[in-house]
């Protein structure tokens, strides 16, 4: 085990952790860490990023509603009048 110090700096309380546990948790200055309270304990975890999935163009498209989009366009054509030119609406 080894011991880490609380200081004050500021408003804030600054938790030093030994260079040599942050270097085997693959910690660095400015990393960002989960901390959680667990009984008399405190927990401290990396933040691990959320992957975004890649989504293909036809799985973009099949949220897209018909029915809506046809509503859509005839809003527009009210609000704008017919197309002048070669939209589609």
């Amino acid at each position: 085990m080894m011991i880490g110090r609380l200081r004050q700096q500021g408003g804030a309380i600054i938790l030093t952790v030994p260079n040599t546990i942050a270097t085997q948790m693959g910690w660095e200055a400015g990393h960002t860490l989960n901390i959680e309270k667990q009984g008399d304990q405190v927990v401290l975890s990396s933040v691990t990023r959320q992957p975004r999935g890649r989504k293909t163009v036809a799985q973009l498209l099949e949220g897209i509603d018909s029915e809506e989009v046809a509503a859509l366009n005839t809003e527009m054509i009210e609000i704008e009048g017919e197309p002048k030119g070669n939209e589609v609406w």
